[in-house]
């Protein structure tokens, strides 16, 4: 029976499928990738580091030094003063939120979580830790505690004391709650069309080469490309304009209100005889003779206004 050495890779090598860097590989061929990652790693006349990538596991030296020993005490110390969800060690494939875990790669899972949940907990107790100073300053410098130690006291001999006095209660919240109107800037415009630009813009035509359809175009012809554009354009922009303030405007209909009282029309003029021939009544013509209808119907007019000086 042959043995088991002679057909095993020899120690040390390369798994397959094994993705990182492997110095000369690409220069070589012929072999396996076992038994040519084997003379790769043991040949001296090739640079690569002084002690191999690959550990071995069965020697007393090998000691694993992630995660840290503080940052496991870190984690598990929680218990102590509320009710700890996260403890030491995770368990992969937990799909809940855990702090600090989306900026770290490179280990594995649980590594990563205790060491991103001692980050966390360190900043909640430096956090923690000022927020308790800040209290302690107000209290001591406002006279609701007592100072305990020399620290103390000279926190009453400070100019500026906690919590600030409000100096002019009018100008409270002047920045900072009452809203402000900005003036809303549109804006620039860096590939604007020239068929809406103004017709002094020395930009408006189009270039060399266009292929699309040119308004106006075909009444300006014999010129170079740029004249000939930009004097389409200016018509099409004018025409456009014209358009739009005349024949699309929007039409407004208004009637004025009628009056309170309507005055019936009126018959008998003030200063104006009536026609010759007219066969209405006129009042006080029977007593009038030796004038004309015009002149009579005059008369008879004034007569009714109440004046008898005929």
């Amino acid at each position: 029976m042959a043995d088991v050495d002679l057909i095993a890779t020899a120690q040390p090598h390369l798994l397959p499928g094994y993705a990182g860097f492997c110095p000369q590989y690409k220069f070589r061929c012929g072999e396996t990738y076992g038994s040519l990652t084997h003379k790769l790693l043991l040949d001296p006349t090739i640079n690569h580091a002084e002690t191999l990538i690959l550990s071995n596991r069965a020697t007393d030296d090998y000691e694993v030094t992630r995660p840290p020993k503080d940052d496991v005490e870190f984690v598990n110390a929680r218990t102590k003063r509320t009710d700890a969800t996260f403890l030491h060690p995770m368990v992969p494939g937990y799909e809940g939120f855990m702090p600090r875990l989306n900026a770290k790669y490179g280990q594995r899972y649980s590594v990563l979580a205790t060491e991103g949940l001692a980050e966390f907990e360190r900043e909640y107790l430096k956090n923690k830790a000022a927020l308790n100073e800040l209290n302690k300053v107000i209290s001591v410098q406002s006279g609701h505690g007592k100072p305990r130690n020399l620290k103390d006291r000279l926190l009453l001999e400070s100019k500026f004391k906690l919590p600030m006095l409000t100096v002019r209660p009018d100008c409270v919240g002047v920045m900072r709650n009452l809203p402000v109107d900005e003036q809303c800037e549109r804006p620039r415009d860096h590939a604007p069309s020239p068929y809406f630009m103004e017709n002094t813009n020395p930009n408006k035509f189009f270039i060399s080469g266009y292929a699309g359809h040119i308004p106006y175009g075909y009444a300006h012809f014999g010129t170079t490309n740029v004249p000939m554009t930009n004097s389409s354009l200016c018509e099409f922009t004018t025409n456009y304009r014209t358009r739009q303030s005349t024949e699309w405007a929007p039409v407004s209909i208004s009637r004025p209100d009628p009056p309170l009282l309507i005055q019936p029309a009126e018959i008998y003029h003030k200063h104006v005889g009536l026609l010759p021939n007219y066969l209405g009544h006129v009042p006080g013509s029977v007593f009038r003779f030796g004038k004309t209808f015009g002149a009579d119907t005059k008369d008879a007019k004034r007569w009714l206004r109440g004046d008898f000086s005929i």
